[in-house]
């Protein structure tokens, strides 16, 4: 009975630890305003406490203004630059910068600069609406975005002068914490992910080694490892690599 009850508890560990590896060809497209998105976690797969949406768009492609109604959003400029608008006010920010949005803000990009802009965000929990186009406030029919615009409230710091957390509680980022990691080949890192905790592993360059103690997954570029459930985690680097980690405890 003893062994019975050891192997009973081992399997549910099991059965609440999910990891897999999303490809980057396995994300689904969504379009708001002029600017089409990749969807690559979200809730049609599972995912209950994060997001991650990828976009390529260039000069001038507007992202709709919307509002999260229960949902923090941060966006990362992977390359290139966009303004972030806020009704009539923009605000420039470029290669390595990111922008946290509190719920209720009202907001949305428009694309500057003159070459492809690449851009991931993470809305924590996931906003079940974003998907539906029914945020789309440049698609006829539908009403403008109902929230506020408070001046100072959307932050703006620098992901790539770091090699750690960028978003974390004390910048009001208290459902998630994104974190960059720059490695050279052959450099790890643990992690690990609470009982009821979510975790993203972005690939945007180079290529990864992920070992749980019982299996291993590899990622490539855009490739994203999405982790639900407690278990601890050694990451590896296969080349030079810049990983986007983001934890929803």
């Amino acid at each position: 009975m003893k062994h019975l009850a050891l192997f009973a508890l081992a399997l549910a560990a099991l059965q609440a630890q999910n990891i897999r590896v999303v490809k980057f060809s396995e994300s689904d497209p969504f379009r708001m305003g002029e600017v089409t998105s990749r969807r690559i976690i979200h809730p049609g797969i599972g995912a209950k406490k994060t997001t991650l949406n990828l976009s390529v768009s260039q000069n001038g492609a507007e992202f709709a203004q919307h509002v999260h109604d229960y949902s923090d959003d941060t966006i990362l400029v992977l390359n290139g630059e966009v303004n972030l608008r806020q009704g009539d006010s923009l605000h420039l920010f470029k290669t390595g910068e990111v922008a946290f949005v509190p719920t209720g803000q009202i907001h949305g990009t428009i694309t500057a600069g003159t070459g492809d802009t690449t851009m991931i965000s993470f809305q924590n929990p996931p906003d079940l609406i974003l998907y539906t186009g029914a945020r789309d406030s440049k698609k006829a029919g539908n009403a403008p975005p109902k929230g506020v615009i408070t001046p100072g409230a959307v932050k703006y710091v620098r992901f790539d002068k770091k090699n750690g957390e960028f978003t974390n509680s004390a910048l009001g980022s208290n459902r998630a914490t994104g974190s960059r990691h720059l490695l050279k080949k052959g450099q790890k890192f643990q992690t690990e992910v609470k009982p009821a905790g979510e975790q993203i592993l972005f690939v945007w360059r180079g290529a990864i080694t992920v070992h749980d103690g019982t299996k291993t997954y590899t990622a490539g570029e855009r490739d994203t490892v999405f982790i639900q459930g407690e278990t601890k985690l050694k990451v590896t680097a296969d080349a030079l690599s810049e990983i986007i980690q983001v934890q929803a405890p």
